[in-house]
């Protein structure tokens, strides 16, 4: 374990020479562990949301290892889990590409260290667009890795900013697969809201409410229907959005928008917009959240997410073998939807 982020940042820089070597020879050829899991369950579960730590701790304080990790995974017969160690936020142009970098280093050797363990959501100098595109060629060229993971928001910038477009035509031109899970905003961090005591944290309210406000910002700016080859996984459940999509799909009765500007805006309408993303339903597994999700998103992109280590896998597993589905949509939940969205997970 790290003691501290400049203790990861120095020691992680050791053997790249090997390192960098080994990436490409394993990343082509992962192992893809298989668990029973009981009668009526589904043979393989793929975690799409699991947080690497590469500080040793998490945002919470609580402790981390990728020993913890392992054992979590073994003992709720996950197979794989899709790893991403968070945003870099650093506004200085170079220290900011030198977290990226060494926390993508840090994030691959765990990967290659457990093969058919872990998969990769490679972290980005957002603020830093240029660092960014070089980040984007290292981690999809060299480090072979899943695909990227955002934050919704870096400062006061949500992803459709106008800052971000060059991120976005390139990883369009990647096909990529971005995954995005809520951080804080400065509209209304710890502090901001009198009502937000412990226990009551951020991630209560205002992490789903965030990743609304994001996606919102993406349709705003047409980012999405300008670089459709863009494949998003937003974060549980796409947080308060879904019940939100028939209050915007009814401002078309507004008279300060009316439906010229709506159909301008969502050309096939603003649940058809919402289907094409993906989702991992961690903290939405309760009935009505995933029936409202599942009403509204095709069976084909719900996806398996734990949101390990903020809350034991356990959990979302628990939560997940109640609902009362099909085996074959419990499947497609599982593994199935991940693996033809990352394809060298397939079984």
């Amino acid at each position: 374990m790290f003691t501290s982020e400049n203790d990861w940042l120095q020691r992680s820089t050791s053997g790249r020479r090997q390192f960098l070597a080994s990436a490409a020879a394993c990343a082509a050829t992962a192992l893809l562990p298989q668990f029973a899991m009981g009668a009526g369950a589904p043979q393989r579960l793929i975690d799409i949301h699991h947080h690497f730590e590469p500080t040793g701790k998490n945002k919470d304080g609580d402790a981390w290892t990728i020993q913890m990790s392992l054992e979590q995974l073994d003992r709720n017969n996950v197979a794989t889990a899709i790893a991403y160690a968070g945003p870099i936020m650093d506004t200085d142009a170079e220290a900011a590409r030198r977290k990226a970098r060494t926390t993508n280093d840090w994030s691959t050797r765990n990967c290659l260290d457990y093969p058919g363990r872990y998969g990769l959501f490679a972290s980005l100098p957002m603020n830093d667009v240029e660092g960014s595109l070089a980040e984007i060629a290292y981690a999809f060229d060299v480090l072979k890795a899943d695909g990227v993971g955002l934050a919704t928001n870096y400062g006061s910038l949500w992803l459709g900013d106008p800052k971000f477009e060059p991120i976005f035509e390139e990883l369009h031109r990647r096909n990529a697969v971005v995954y995005v899970h809520p951080a804080e905003a400065p509209c209304c961090t710890p502090g901001t809201l009198t009502y937000e005591k412990a226990p009551i944290a951020t991630a209560w309210m205002e992490f789903p409410t965030n990743t609304a406000r994001t996606i919102l910002s993406l349709w705003e700016a047409q980012t999405t229907r300008r670089f459709p080859n863009v494949r998003f996984i937003f974060c549980h459940g796409g947080g308060v959005m879904p019940m939100l999509l028939g209050r915007i799909t009814g401002f078309a009765d507004w008279r300060a928008v009316g439906p010229e500007r709506m159909k301008q805006m969502f050309p096939d309408g603003v649940y058809a917009e919402f289907a094409r993303f993906y989702f991992d339903c961690a903290q939405a597994f309760a009935p009505e959240a995933f029936d409202l999700l599942r009403k509204v998103v095709p069976p084909t992109h719900l996806l398996f997410g734990s949101d390990f280590s903020y809350f034991p896998v356990a959990h979302s597993v628990g939560l997940f073998a109640k609902l009362q589905i099909t085996r074959e949509l419990r499947q497609q939940i599982a593994s199935t939807n991940a693996a033809a969205l990352l394809p060298r997970w397939k079984a």
